[in-house]
C-alpha cells in the first residue's frame, strides 16, 4: 500500500482487547497496525459488484473467489493475491463503465 492511501487517525480501545490484539499480532509476526487492517479487511471485504459485463474483471472476481473457498490463512500470500486480484477486477470494472459511459454520450 501507498503512503498516500495511508489515513492515520487515534483509536481507543479498552485495554484488555489491546492486549489481546498484541499477543495476536506478536504471534502472527506482524505489527499492531497491520493485525488490526487484517482484522477489518476480514470483517468488511471490498464489496463486488452485481453485474460486471468486462470479461477480464469476471476473470478475477472467479479467480479470487477460487482463492477464498480454501480458506487462506490472513494476511497469508494467498489472501493478499485474492484481495489483489479483486482490487484490479473492481478498478477494470469501473474504467470499463466510465469507458462505455463517455462512448454513448458522445452518439
Amino acid at each position: 500500500m501507498k503512503d498516500a492511501d495511508l489515513v492515520q487517525f487515534k483509536l481507543m480501545l479498552p485495554a484488555l482487547l489491546k492486549a489481546r490484539v498484541e499477543e495476536q499480532a506478536s504471534l502472527n509476526r506482524r505489527s499492531l497496525s497491520q493485525e488490526i487492517v487484517t482484522a477489518l479487511e476480514e470483517k468488511y471485504p471490498p464489496p463486488k459488484p452485481d453485474k460486471v459485463s468486462d470479461p477480464a474483471a469476471k476473470i478475477l472476481y472467479w479467480l479470487a473467489a477460487r482463492i477464498r473457498r480454501r480458506n487462506p490463512r490472513p494476511g497469508s500470500l494467498r489472501e493478499k493475491q485474492a484481495a489483489l486480484y479483486e482490487g484490479i477486477a473492481a478498478d477494470l470494472a469501473t474504467r470499463m463503465e466510465t469507458l462505455e459511459g463517455s462512448t454513448k454520450s458522445k452518439k
